[in-house]
């Protein structure tokens, strides 16, 4: 049984842009790479995905479960894949956000997890 979930996605979604970590045309210097910021950059994709912060539930399950604290602010509930390190703007407030683990129910459901962390830089890179 595959649980068809898109439309309930789009239906709580708020506007967002991702900005591929693949995508991503930074030059390489001495061996080090400098990425290319996202204000020179199209989205890669514009979407309506839901969005929701992290809650206590979620803190708890992860301690009792890995005994470690959550490296995350908030969740990112979409229908289609990203790679991890992309950058995702909420196109309400502005803020960046980085994908840093991806949970995909993509063989039971139609849905993909992100846990995003709140970029403390003006201008993330990618």
């Amino acid at each position: 049984m595959r649980l068809k979930m898109g439309s309930i996605v789009k239906k709580m979604g708020v506007p967002i842009q991702i900005y591929s970590a693949d995508s991503d045309k930074g030059a390489s210097s001495g061996g080090f790479k400098t990425h290319q910021l996202i204000t020179d950059r199209t989205p890669d994709l514009e979407a309506k995905w839901a969005l929701v912060p992290v809650g206590t539930f979620a803190a708890m399950t992860c301690q009792r479960n890995t005994g470690t604290d959550l490296d995350f602010d908030m969740e990112l509930v979409g229908t289609k894949f990203s790679p991890k390190d992309s950058v995702v703007v909420d196109v309400r407030t502005g803020m960046k956000y980085l994908i840093k683990s991806i949970t995909d129910f993509q063989g039971y459901s139609d849905i993909v997890i992100y846990e995003l962390k709140v970029s403390d830089k003006d201008e993330p890179n990618i």
